[in-house]
């Protein structure tokens, strides 16, 4: 027992000991932006400046370099406090700066023991810093606008989930290629408008959040995300249109080969409820739900046959498929499997059961 208050009172002691600083005496950088612009590189950092009680305001540092590696010093320079990185939630990439390749900017994170694994990175249609300059004078006391809305799309809507931590793992993974949230401006706003996708650490196209949905199925990601579906023309306000949400789904790959060839199943089973849809669904005499499934099958393996054929042609692998086989076949050689990937047949099986269609039901 007295063993025990003596090393509790040890703790308390290195505890007290602990260096610390008060807010109002550092700049703590929440989000940084990174772009090549001109034949230089820019970095762009947002810090909260606080005032009286709990209200921020964000402010923004910006510096040019010849090279990536000291801007962070160069921003440093610019600041009347010390600039401190513990607090930082998101990495925005501009797009040329992403399509020249973000190792230099992961490796340095994955070794700065200040930052944490589940940081956010990005990659903005245009210039990081211009995005970051929006969100600073759009959301006022809010310093966290783009790292909050990736984690409640990622949460509740159709974003597969990405941080530092899953970059990496897919970066080094011989069978698969990372991806990030991509952002767009739209007006006076910054919207997130689908998924970024590198081959190696180059940026090399995105999908929209309609094709992200299909993404976070297909990685086993089973809950939540929402999928707007084409069901005909009967309607008075032209094309109707049914929306999905989807409850729980679970992929299945099967790796085979067929008539000398190799092929991948992939097996979708998705249970959904019915959000919104036509009224003349509703109408007495006949299952017209049962065609409505049938058409959300058909459109699902269509939309799906249609992302891994673009995957396929871009040569990149960002669902991981390369890993999948890996985990099945003896002494699995990646470049003879990548040789043979754009060529393959994959060939998704989706089915749907409608779990409720709402309040009515």
């Amino acid at each position: 027992m007295r063993r025990g208050l003596l090393w509790l009172g040890a703790l308390l002691l290195l505890g007290g000991c602990a260096s610390s600083r008060p807010i109002d005496e550092i700049q703590i950088i929440q989000q940084m932006g990174y772009d090549f612009e001109n034949g230089r590189y820019t970095g762009t950092a947002v810090y909260p400046t606080f005032k009286q009680g709990p209200m921020t305001k964000p402010n923004m540092l910006t510096t040019t370099s010849p090279t990536v590696y000291d801007l962070i010093p160069r921003l440093s320079s610019k600041s009347a406090l010390p600039v401190e990185e513990g607090q930082l939630r998101l990495i925005l990439f501009g797009k040329e700066f992403a399509r020249r390749g973000v190792t230099q900017i992961t490796h340095s994170l994955a070794r700065n023991n200040k930052v944490g694994s589940h940081l956010l990175l990005g990659v903005a249609e245009e210039s990081a810093k211009e995005l970051l300059k929006i969100t600073a004078k759009t959301t006022l006391s809010d310093t966290l606008y783009l790292p909050n809305l990736v984690e409640q799309n990622e949460q509740s809507m159709n974003l597969p989930k990405t941080n530092l931590h899953l970059f990496l793992y897919r970066y080094f993974s011989p069978g698969s290629d990372p991806f990030l949230p991509y952002f767009e401006k739209k007006g006076d706003f910054v919207k997130l408008e689908g998924v970024a996708l590198f081959r190696d650490d180059r940026y090399v196209g995105h999908v929209s959040l309609r094709d992200s949905f299909l993404m976070k199925i297909l990685l086993g990601e089973t809950k939540n995300g929402v999928y707007q579906l084409k069901i005909g023309n009967r309607g008075k306000q032209g094309e109707d249109r049914v929306m999905l949400q989807n409850l729980w789904a679970k992929p299945k790959y099967e790796w085979k080969r067929d008539g000398g060839r190799h092929v991948l199943d992939v097996f979708v089973h998705i249970h959904a409820s019915v959000r919104d849809y036509p009224s003349w669904l509703d109408q007495p005499g006949g299952d017209l739900f049962a065609d409505v499934k049938k058409k959300m099958q058909n459109e699902l393996e269509h939309n799906m046959r249609r992302l891994f054929h673009y995957f396929q042609k871009k040569r990149i692998d960002p669902l991981g498929i390369g890993d999948f086989v890996r985990s099945v076949t003896r002494h699995w050689d990646s470049d003879a499997f990548y040789r043979e990937y754009p060529d393959l047949d994959i060939r998704p099986h989706v089915t749907v059961d409608i779990v409720h269609t709402g309040i009515g039901e």
